[in-house]
């Protein structure tokens, strides 16, 4: 089979990368034997060689050869100093130049390189002969060599004389430089100028941080010294008040509480081990045979995943806490709150990956608000970026303050996937989503949230949340096991997900074809509600994991079926035609929709897999259809979770007309980062707090079955360990889309086969109502049951044949439709 060719008509195909490292390792070999040959280069050198004994100069009696090179070297540097004189020198230069081109920067050489190579030798030869003066080929003094002379005796100094000509050069030379190079040399000067500038500017800053450095320690030892001598006189004091016991007058201040001694954790260091090559964090468990629903059959070879597709660790690990720098920051906050009267005394310190919370004690008495209150005063005391205070910290007796770090430490994905508890059984579906102030991983249960809401400002790190929930759950299933339906209006955040087997369709990236993929999930969520009570489960677990019944075998000759009425009695015939008539009047209801139709044995699937729904920004959809998407998204986070049918929700533009009460209500589950407003914050966490995130990753996690907010430091994968990742698992198997499902939400929900399901008598139903709606100039629901007398099932889904085929308009609300037909 032929190679297929994409290039373009008349474009030139590139060479093959290892052409241009073997001419590159050449061309810098051969510059570098040129170069050592010309600067060791002396005429004595040519006694040797007989060819060139008339060029040469006496030499001493058994003084030794000094070129690098030997005979050749003396030859090579003789023809380069004969013919460029100090000119020479560039040629060496210019080929070492020419090696790394094509070696490090794989660049071409011609046609610009080239011909500054051509201007600037000949400009450089012609101009140290003009500068020089000479008349003649003075080679020995390395002048211009013999291509100087020629061209400047001959073409410049006779046009020129030899001011003029060297400004003609000398601009030929540069021009030479430039195209040689590719850098202006104004443009270098300035770069160099202004590196010498910034190396002289840190030098100024890091001795300046010194003396800074060494005016806190002096600080630092000065209130230690206070310290001592305080408590040398507390302790003198309690001694001599221990002889006499006065009574105690008038009323007295509440003493601090007993606490214990404060201690300093430092959580932010990693906690990565080496995997051993191969390393999973999950083995693919083998399944028995049996069909699945959505066309997941046939991936028994696949693979999961391991720990080789992430980065190694870089080795770049967070500075150790400085304790004394700590202690005296919290020194500074206990200072702060006393000078304002206020009495704490100072607990445990805490270093996360982006912030350092520092614990204190209230004294008896004290209200925790009277400290929150306090909070723009303590930022400004300890020069903090950013400052929340807890008060109180949830499941403790202390006031949290947190501060952010000045160097913020990141928490890949690899070192959560490590992490024992998210290989754990409990764990039906993890999400690796990050690392709280104290160091402890933060591991999800999709199945247990059932459904999550994402939400922060563009660049707080949504995406990349995004992006390490999906590859968390890449990393444990295939596709058999889970299946996703992407939507992404924004286009380019899902693209390179594309490729991955576990879609049911393609990215969805049309607001419009939105509200159809939701509506199939809808479909898909009632489906198997109806096979769950045809099989007696109760959910998900219960039927996948159910006890399959042995079928018979086929016996060889099957007995003759008994006739579905008995052969003795009569049949009425007027019954039935009482019967019919009903029908086609409509008097006995409506007619039983396929979602009504009993489900037969051979229909039931084995098992199905979960399916998980990610839309990554619900502003655009709530703007393009909000009734249809709100509906939708209630009915999935209402019913779906028995099902196996799981919703992530992302926005970037957490407003209340967004994120509105119907799905707040039914996905308690919620990540917040950081946000611009409290309002913000209060839509999505319905408390404030994620206006005071740093960014970066830093969020609010308020977990299933909790009404406690979790702070920690995301998860960070890269998009090349996603792009890896996603790599390996199209490499397993090849996208398995669904073809009806893709043309439903292609044609906006309709899956094109009602037309061919309509009966007879439904196409003569369907003219009578084609004539109400002409006769009234308006369509509804209503009307047709009034007119028609038809059940309300039935009138519903005239009105949507006749929208289909373009009679009616689309609904609007209460409203009736407006009729096309006049």
């Amino acid at each position: 089979m032929a190679k297929s060719d994409n290039r373009k008509r008349g474009e030139k195909s590139e060479p093959p990368r290892w052409s241009n490292e073997v001419v590159g390792i050449v061309l810098i070999c051969v510059g570098l034997l040129c170069f050592l040959s010309v600067i060791s280069f002396t005429p004595k050198d040519l006694n040797d060689i007989g060819f060139l004994r008339d060029f040469a100069t006496e030499r001493a009696v058994g003084e030794e050869r000094h070129n690098f090179i030997g005979g050749v070297g003396a030859v090579l540097g003789f023809i380069q100093v004969a013919l460029f004189g100090a000119a020479g020198y560039i040629v060496p230069v210019a080929l070492i130049w020419f090696g790394v081109v094509k070696l490090v920067f794989d660049g071409r050489l011609w046609p610009r390189t080239m011909v500054g190579f051509i201007i600037l030798i000949l400009s450089g030869a012609a101009f140290m002969h003009a500068l020089r003066g000479g008349t003649g080929v003075d080679w020995s003094k390395h002048a211009g060599g013999l291509t100087g002379w020629l061209l400047g005796n001959h073409i410049f100094l006779p046009l020129l004389n030899r001011i003029g000509s060297l400004l003609l050069l000398g601009a030929a030379y540069l021009v030479g430089l430039i195209l040689l190079t590719g850098q202006p040399p104004v443009k270098f000067i300035k770069g160099v100028h202004a590196l010498i500038l910034e190396a002289m500017a840190n030098h100024r800053e890091r001795k300046e941080e010194g003396r800074v450095a060494a005016e806190k320690e002096e600080i630092r030892n000065n209130e230690r010294e206070r310290e001592r001598e305080r408590r040398r006189k507390e302790r003198e004091a309690k001694s001599a008040a221990a002889v006499p016991t006065p009574e105690p007058q008038g009323q007295q201040e509440l003493p601090l509480r007993e606490t214990p001694a404060p201690q300093i954790f430092d959580a932010s260091q990693r906690k990565i081990d080496a995997p051993k090559p191969g390393d999973k964090p999950f083995e693919r468990k083998q399944k028995g045979e049996g069909h699945l629903s959505l066309s997941t059959a046939g991936f028994e070879d696949y693979e999961l995943p391991g720990f080789d597709l992430l980065d190694p660790d870089t080795g770049e690990e967070a500075p150790e806490a400085n304790r004394d720098e700590l202690l005296a920051t919290q020194r500074t906050i206990v200072e702060t709150l006393r000078a304002f009267g206020i009495e704490v005394t100072p607990g445990d310190i805490t270093r996360g990956p982006t912030i350092t919370r520092y614990e204190i004690y209230p004294s008896t008495g004290l209200r925790v608000s009277r400290i929150a209150q306090l909070e723009a005063d303590i930022a400004r005391a300890t020069c903090a970026e950013r400052i929340n205070i807890l008060a109180p910290i949830p499941g403790k007796d202390t006031v949290g303050i947190e501060l952010a770090n000045s160097q913020k430490v990141s928490v890949p994905l690899r070192e959560l996937l490590q992490d024992p508890e998210f290989r754990s059984a409990k764990k039906k579906i993890p999400l690796a989503l990050g690392k709280d102030v104290y160091g402890k991983t933060v591991i999800g249960d999709l199945a247990a949230m059932p459904h999550l809401l994402v939400a922060g400002a563009t660049g707080s790190g949504k995406s990349v949340c995004i992006n390490s929930i999906i590859a968390s759950m890449l990393f444990k299933f295939g596709p058999d096991e889970l299946r996703f339906i992407m939507v992404d209006p924004k286009v380019v955040e899902m693209q390179m997900y594309n490729k991955l087997p576990h879609l049911v369709v393609p990215v969805v990236t049309d607001p419009k074809k939105v509200v159809a993929a939701l509506k199939w999930v809808v479909n898909e969520m009632e489906k198997r509600y109806r096979v769950f009570a045809k099989t007696g489960v109760r959910n998900f677990d219960s039927f996948n994991h159910r006890v399959r019944p042995e079928k018979p075998e086929v016996a060889a000759e099957e007995e003759e079926a008994p006739p579905p009425w008995n052969a003795d009695e009569e049949v009425d015939m007027d019954a039935i035609e009482s019967i019919a008539a009903a029908l086609e009047s409509g008097e006995l209801g409506a007619e039983a929709e396929e979602e009504e139709l009993p489900i037969e044995e051979e229909k039931i699937p084995d098992r199905y897999p979960y399916i998980v729904v990610l839309i990554d920004e619900l502003a655009d959809l709530m703007q393009t259809a909000p009734a249809d998407v709100e509906m939708c998204i209630a009915r999935i986070a209402q019913k779906a979770r028995a099902a196996g049918i799981h919703l992530i929700i992302a926005t970037q533009t957490p407003r209340a007309d967004v994120v509105t009460g119907i799905i707040k209500a039914n996905i308690p589950c919620r990540i917040a980062f950081q946000v611009s407003s409290q309002l913000d914050s209060r839509v999505i966490l319905d408390t404030k707090g994620a206006e005071k995130l740093v960014g970066k990753g830093d969020m609010l996690y308020l977990p299933p079955g909790s009404a406690k907010l979790e702070r920690s430091q995301g998860a960070f994968v890269s998009d090349e360990e996603v792009e890896r990742l996603v790599d390996h698992c199209a490499a397993q198997a090849e996208p398995n889309f669904e073809s009806d499902i893709v043309r439903s939400i292609d044609s906006g929900g309709e899956d094109g086969d009602d037309e061919e399901e309509i009966s007879p008598a439904d196409e003569d139903l369907i003219m009578k109502c084609i004539e109400v709606a002409r006769q009234e100039q308006k369509c509804s629901t209503s009307l047709l049951q009034r007119r028609l007398r038809l059940g309300y099932t039935r009138a519903a889904r005239m009105v949507d044949i006749l929208e289909a085929r373009g009679v009616v308009g689309p609904g609007d609300g209460a409203k009736p439709r407006e009729v096309y037909l006049k």
